[in-house]
């Protein structure tokens, strides 16, 4: 299964090639439809993560509960294993909302 990264912080990327160094990495994803049969792990909006799903992937949500002082800032190693969570999504269920 090919694993792809969404993220533009370094400190992320880093830390998540060392669990999978052959991973893709990109730092937005404009098309989810041409993702097939693959992992990928980030933070995306709900309505992509839907989509990837969709299309037989799997995603894993990069939750990072720190605190306030640190946000905004580029974490390092250390700081992601102590502040990082990681949660698969497996299943959404969506439906538009008309205001």
């Amino acid at each position: 299964m090919k694993v792809v990264i969404v993220s533009r912080h370094e400190g992320t990327i880093d830390y998540l090639k060392k669990h999978y160094p052959n991973a893709e990495v990109v730092n937005h994803i404009d098309d989810p439809k041409k993702f097939k049969d693959s992992l990928i792990i980030g933070n995306l909006p709900i309505n992509v993560i839907d989509t990837l799903l969709k299309n037989g992937n799997r995603f894993v949500m990069v939750s990072l509960d720190i605190p306030k002082e640190l946000r905004g800032k580029e974490l390092g190693e250390e700081e992601l294993k102590r502040y990082a969570k990681f949660y698969e999504v497996r299943k959404l269920e969506l439906e538009e909302f008309k205001l």
